[in-house]
């Protein structure tokens, strides 16, 4: 490691950071616990119960998408599989992963007991069927490209005309392209049992078009409506278990905060002692 990216730590840091190492290890551990307490008592026996859930901003990644595809590469193509969703969405990428994933599968089911929302929502329909808690809400898979909804570009741009600057016009291109691509994705990757309504629009264009926005909620009726195969209730347990995950993942978040302020507050090394290392 280069000397600059050395920090020497008091010794009140040191035992700071290595309680807090050990503290993540134990939370971790007890989130493996929780997950197999779920699976014995799952009332769906014989089937492989797999969770994503998130706390406040975070949402689907690549590590999700790796985590989930890792179990499912262990399992034959026919074993059935639950997926618990509990997200406000994530990226893009990672969820067409997780989509592409369970679509090849036979026999699968999401579970959302309060949201799985855009890029939740495409992992949800990847499944052969949804099942939604009395108050749990789906909505539109919206695009945005640097945090801005695509089709905002799109028609700030197309308003603008000739007035529009060249950094509008080209991330207008982009979202416009993003908007068709993606569309065509989500289709692609929507289960056939959702596809039942006869709509003059594919269920894919229809969530992912940005007319419909993020903040929309999809209820169980609407998305009967839609043709999504929903099933109503999801097990009592799962709302108990959604409530452990949340506390567990606000301790991480705080130990990263802890962490984090150690790290700020921690001198860099010395100046002399750099020299003498033959580094000044």
């Amino acid at each position: 490691m280069a000397t600059r990216d050395m920090r020497f730590y008091s010794e009140s840091a040191v035992r700071f950071l290595a309680a807090a190492s050990a503290r993540r290890n134990s939370i971790e551990n007890d989130w493996l616990h929780t997950q197999r307490e779920l699976q014995k008592i799952w009332p769906r026996p014989g089937r492989t119960v797999l969770a994503l859930v998130h706390e406040g901003d975070e949402g689907l990644d690549a590590e999700d998408a790796t985590d989930l595809l890792t179990v499912l590469a262990q399992l034959s193509p026919d074993d059935p599989v639950d997926v618990i969703l509990h997200t406000h969405g994530g990226s893009a990428t990672a969820a067409n992963r997780i989509a592409a994933a369970l679509i090849g599968r036979r026999n699968t089911a999401a579970f959302i007991p309060f949201y799985a929302e855009s890029a939740g929502t495409e992992v949800a329909l990847a499944c052969e069927e949804i099942h939604l808690g009395n108050d749990a809400n789906l909505t539109p898979i919206d695009i945005h490209i640097e945090g801005t909804p695509a089709r905002d570009l799109v028609e700030l741009a197309h308003k603008a005309g000739p007035r529009a600057s060249e950094t509008l016009r080209l991330a207008a291109k982009v979202a416009e392209r993003a908007l068709k691509d993606e569309a065509k994705t989500v289709d692609s990757l929507i289960h056939p049992n959702h596809k039942t309504a006869k709509a003059r629009v594919s269920l894919g264009r229809r969530l992912t078009s940005g007319r419909s926005y993020h903040a929309e909620l999809i209820r169980f009726d609407n998305a009967q409506q839609m043709g999504m195969n929903v099933i109503r209730g999801v097990p009592a347990a799962l709302y108990r278990f959604i409530g452990t995950r949340r506390a567990q993942l606000r301790q991480l978040r705080d130990l990263d905060s802890q962490i984090k302020f150690v790290h700020r507050r921690e001198p860099e090394p010395h100046v002399e002692v750099q020299a003498a290392l033959g580094t000044a």
